[in-house]
């Protein structure tokens, strides 16, 4: 069967941001897939350095590329957002400019999501670490072909795994389009994005295939900036608010509270030595003042945590509680290895 002209199987996008260090080993990653059927849209957000050159260079070489060249830097959700309208492929895939992929990435996405017709298809990745040069394994939780709520709830607590992040994934793009699902353009805009696929879809499948590099612990990265910032209360305000508009919050109450917990919890905990304890402490009465209710009380669990994190979500919620300083909490048992100390003692029972 004769393909319609101007279709394309797959549209790559890849937003750029002052990534000319590690530009080229990503854009040759993407142009030696055994999947030849691709656009590699390339969205320049105003960099400062070579990457426009960089692009250029390989718009020569392969006719597969095109460019978008913003004149005001946007982040990168807006720079994903500019990609979604002028790909033409019938797939999207996702990838950073500061990392790589193996040679049968698109292949392999593309064939699962194709055989199953589904909405989504998850894969795994490496974590690359650029200080050390090491790569290590991060391990995400394998779901088959499903579509129960239960689960859906199950993978977006976990968001500390590889559930999060929009690439290892690949998307048919009209589901995204017909469910108007979109980058927020702030921070955390990856969170928002999955959040609401994983809510609207009911064909999805995840894999333990690890097919993509992730490039951790580099200079001037986008977490480097999240974990010196508080900034979740935006995604949490935009979160309830889509779930309203939906009409989904009452089925999803449970999992938006004991969502909001688990990223506040371990953000505190991670930031504590980062940001001032004046700031952290500001942050800590104003998520309490926003969140801390009967429906925050009826929904805390610890349940589906390893250990250490329950340790962490009873500390949290016992300071919401009795009106503690959490930040003062986690300093004291930072000094003292509370946490540790537990572990070893439940292993002596």
């Amino acid at each position: 069967m004769l393909k319609e002209k101007n279709i394309i199987n797959v549209s790559v996008i890849i937003p750029i941001y002052n990534t000319e260090q590690y530009l080229k080993q990503c854009l040759d990653s993407i142009i030696n897939q055994t999947f030849k059927d691709i656009e590699i849209i390339c969205i320049n957000d105003c960099s400062t350095d070579n990457s426009l050159q960089i692009i250029k260079e390989y718009q020569l070489k392969d006719e597969r590329f095109v460019l978008i060249d913003l004149k005001q830097n946007n982040g990168q959700g807006y720079a994903r957002n500019e990609g979604l309208k002028i790909a033409k492929g019938k797939y999207i895939v996702f990838v950073d400019s500061d990392d790589w992929v193996s040679n049968n990435y698109i292949e392999f996405l593309y064939t699962q999501i194709e055989k199953y017709n589904l909405d989504m298809v998850s894969a795994e990745a490496f974590f690359y670490d650029n200080s050390t040069n090491c790569l290590f394994k991060k391990h995400l939780i394998p779901a088959d072909i499903l579509n129960k709520t239960e689960v859906k709830k199950l993978l977006l607590l976990h968001s500390t795994t590889l559930i999060i992040p929009v690439w290892t994934k690949i998307y048919r793009k009209k589901f995204l389009l017909d469910n108007n699902i979109h980058f927020l353009c702030n921070w955390h805009e990856d969170n928002f994005f999955i959040f609401k696929t994983l809510v609207k879809t009911t064909k999805f499948k995840f894999m333990e295939n690890k097919i993509y590099y992730y490039r951790v612990n580099r200079n001037n990265s986008t977490m480097e900036f999240l974990y010196k910032n508080f900034t979740y209360f935006k995604l949490f305000k935009d979160l309830k608010q889509m779930l309203t508009e939906e009409k989904l919050f009452d089925q999803y109450k449970d999992l938006y509270y004991q969502y909001i917990t688990r990223l506040t919890a371990s953000k505190f905990t991670i930031l504590t030595s980062q940001l001032s304890t004046k700031k952290l402490t500001f942050d800590f009465y104003k998520f309490k003042k926003l969140y801390y209710n009967k429906d925050f009380v009826k929904n805390f669990t610890v349940r589906d945590n390893p250990l250490s994190f329950k340790i962490v979500l009873i500390l949290f919620y016992l300071s919401l509680k009795l009106n503690i300083n959490y930040i003062i909490v986690v300093k004291f048992c930072k000094k003292i290895n509370f946490i540790k100390i537990i572990k070893e003692k439940i292993k002596k029972q």
